[in-house]
């Protein structure tokens, strides 16, 4: 699906999170992380800023879906590729401390695609309420009881505790 943007072997990190608004703060600190992002010949950083609304955000009961958007009045995106293995560990430091300087003006809630796994308690909080983490656990449980499909943000079935190496990033 991504390949015309994202061609095989490219190297790339993806971050992101929701915001209640977005403010003077959240720009300036956007622009000051632009100007320290790593430039290597062939390489990209970019910034969305993704409107919420609409159908995406609005048209459906928030308990109705997996992704909690509640709060959401913007996504921001912060997204690296580069070609070179030798810049992975340059690349993965920006888009930590990206991460690290958003998250006082992110949601709690948001897409799981763009972050980082911090741990249990952020993943029974990302979809948003404790029913709806209770309710993926169950359709876990049902669909996946030995817990297979672990390598991700995982949500646990409910018999069985977060498997060992599953609280480190994961993308």
């Amino acid at each position: 699906m991504l390949d015309a943007v994202a061609p095989y072997g490219q190297r790339m990190n993806l971050r992101g999170g929701y915001l209640p608004a977005l403010s003077t703060d959240v720009i300036d600190i956007l622009l000051r992380q632009a100007v320290t992002a790593p430039s290597h010949p062939g390489a990209a950083t970019s910034f969305n800023l993704w409107c919420m609304g609409g159908a995406i955000s609005e048209d459906v009961a928030e308990d109705a879906t997996a992704f909690s958007r509640e709060g959401a009045a913007w996504l921001w995106e912060a997204v690296n590729m580069w070609d070179v293995p030798d810049h992975d560990t340059q690349y993965e430091q920006w888009a930590t401390t990206v991460s690290e300087v958003m998250r006082p003006h992110s949601l709690t809630n948001g897409y799981t695609n763009l972050t980082d796994d911090l741990g249990e308690a952020w993943r029974r909080g990302v979809h948003g309420s404790e029913a709806k983490h209770q309710r993926l656990r169950t359709v876990k449980t049902t669909w996946d009881p030995h817990n297979l499909l672990r390598h991700n943000k995982n949500i646990a079935p409910e018999d069985i505790a977060a498997p060992a190496g599953s609280e480190g990033p994961r993308r």
